[in-house]
């Protein structure tokens, strides 16, 4: 997504551009800046309908190359439409100034039951965006409107509507300016009062890249089981969409960080977090609540043996394996900060064996990780991918790839995902087996289904393998870095696995191992004791349940222990 974004704003950039460059070069083309401009146009209501200042800069070029158009093909003899005109173009050049105006003291939300005045619900950001993205698709349908008598009531219907919409506008932001000039830090009273009313017990922070939000909504069932309110905190606006379509749950978005210094009530005592974000911080300096750590994922991947880590008061691991990493990596947290709840999300995962219909094929589960952030952390197997899969496709087994939801936002591995996926789509109509992949393994089913509709699964250095471990059944592991001879020390969930080759050129050993030999069965059933707890599927969410309960069920109390997690 973050790169389809991105694609999308350069290419309404291009087209800003040739919008105004065949206003002034192509005036006997008066057709073609219009119908670019309301590609722009569109497009920007499309992507971001209730952002005001979304795509300013290809707007604002498109509404000025509207302007010469007009000037063009009519002059001032239709001078409602230039002067209306005008008015969309500068409103659109500083609609960032309107924008900042406008969300001074307020706060978007969802299901928080905020009772607003029609005023108020009128001239809230979101509908202020609706209403002025909507008058610039007006704006290009009015100047195509060819000159006339027909025109002249066009031109003039649109200026009066101009003037209502951005005078109407103005009027907000003139009230906020106001507003902030007699108040330092205003705060949306209208919310506060419902979260008041609500009396969370805790919150959850939520900030982070786009496509993250998988990493929050792994964890919402079960804090829905927790029984008691609670609230989440999104600070980005990209991310609120997202999570508002997955949940009840009461939600604020809270961009800027003196929101977080007025927003919690006294009923609030845990704040939880799912990932690193440098937002986290912001919340975190607030030392009168427990702050507590929860990842995404437990893997032996680098960001789960971070050293920002040290900062939370309390960190959840799963189990034993998830403080040794931290330790043995020189992070020195001290043992009473962590708390072994296991993974609540392996709760519906069949242990052992699974049910097979008489006659089935063997299923393997590949689930290749994205690149990470930066080189050093990039444990995806995409690039040995297609060997791994045309080795496990001439054996006969049916096929699961699942690439990590990350995967589209690094076009080289997006691209090397698309050309495995056309490999297996081919296997899948030239033998007939029921192979799934793209949005049917990916969006359709969770992967808890895919674990469970499997046999062996193969796996990058990722928070998969730890959960796959649950099950109890064979798997293997990729080496696409070459740790090689260092690989189980940085990574001792291996010793459990099948460990591929870096290029994968072991894969039919592998692959006789998985389906055939398993002579690490034994093995498999103490490393994950040790990764993941001796707790039953039916205890993990009550285990969850209590210890979330634990953090708000006594008044915060912070005393330094001097207690250190390493030897003297």
């Amino acid at each position: 997504m973050k790169n389809l974004l991105k694609s999308w704003s350069i290419r309404l950039n291009l087209l800003a551009v040739a919008a105004v460059l065949s206003a002034v070069a192509l005036p006997h083309l008066p057709w073609l800046p219009l119908a670019l401009a309301l590609v722009v146009f569109g497009a920007s209501a499309w992507q971001s309908g209730s952002s005001i200042a979304a795509q300013r800069i290809p707007r604002t070029l498109t509404a000025l190359a509207v302007l010469i158009g007009t000037w063009f093909a009519g002059g001032l003899d239709r001078w409602p439409l230039l002067a209306a005109g005008v008015m969309v173009t500068v409103f659109t050049a500083y609609s960032d100034v309107a924008a900042r105006a406008l969300n001074v003291g307020f706060l978007e939300t969802a299901n928080l039951g905020v009772v607003r005045t029609r005023r108020q619900r009128m001239t809230s950001p979101p509908v202020i965006a609706t209403l002025t993205n909507w008058l610039a698709i007006v704006y290009v349908l009015a100047a195509a409107v060819p000159e006339g008598g027909a025109a002249l009531v066009t031109d003039a219907v649109f200026l009066v509507v101009s003037l209502g919409v951005l005078g109407w506008t103005g009027a907000a932001i003139l009230e906020n300016y106001l507003h902030r000039r007699r108040v330092a830090h205003p705060v949306d009273i209208q919310v506060i009062s419902a979260i008041r009313r609500l009396q969370p017990r805790f919150v959850i922070h939520f900030a982070g890249a786009r496509e993250s939000e998988y990493q929050l909504t792994m964890w919402l069932p079960y804090f829905e089981r927790v029984g008691d309110p609670y609230m989440i905190l999104i600070r980005d606006r990209y991310l609120y969409d997202g999570i508002v379509g997955r949940t009840s749950a009461p939600i604020v978005l809270a961009p800027a960080q003196s929101v977080l210094d007025t927003i919690l009530p006294e009923s609030v005592r845990s704040c939880f977090y799912v990932n690193h974000a440098v937002k986290n911080a912001q919340l975190i300096k607030l030392d009168n609540y427990l702050h507590v750590q929860l990842m995404h994922g437990d893997s032996d991947k680098a960001i789960s043996r971070s050293p920002v880590s040290l900062m939370y008061d309390r960190v959840f691991v799963a189990g034993q394996a998830g403080i040794d990493r931290y330790h043995r990596h020189g992070v020195d947290i001290p043992n009473y900060k962590f708390r072994k709840i296991a993974r609540p999300q392996l709760h519906d995962l069949q242990v052992g064996g699974r049910d097979k219909v008489e006659g089935s094929l063997p299923v393997v589960l590949y689930t290749p990780t994205w690149t990470g952030l930066t080189a050093d952390v990039n444990y995806s197997s995409l690039k040995q991918g297609k060997r791994i899969v045309e080795a496990v496709l001439a054996r006969e087994v049916t096929l699961i790839f699942r690439t990590h939801p990350y995967t589209r936002t690094n076009a080289a591995y997006q691209a090397l995902a698309d050309e495995i996926k056309a490999v297996i789509a081919a296997d899948a109509a030239k033998t007939g087996r029921a192979h799934l992949w793209g949005a049917q393994a990916e969006s359709e089913v969770s992967l808890t289904d895919c674990v469970n509709a499997a046999d062996v699964a193969i796996s990058d250095i990722s928070g998969t393998a730890s959960d796959w471990i649950y099950s109890g059944r064979p798997f293997a592991m990729t080496d696409p870095k070459g740790f090689r001879e260092g690989y189980l020390e940085q990574f001792p969930l291996a010793k459990a696995a099948y460990l591929l080759d870096p290029d994968a050129g072991n894969i039919e050993k592998v692959l006789d191992e998985l389906l055939v030999t398993d002579s690490k069965a034994a093995l498999r059933a103490e490393v994950r004791e040790y990764y993941l707890g001796d707790v039953a599927p039916e205890e993990l969410v009550p285990l969850f349940v209590e210890e979330v309960k634990a953090t708000y069920g006594e008044p915060v109390r912070k005393v330094a222990t001097g207690e250190s997690a390493l030897a003297a």
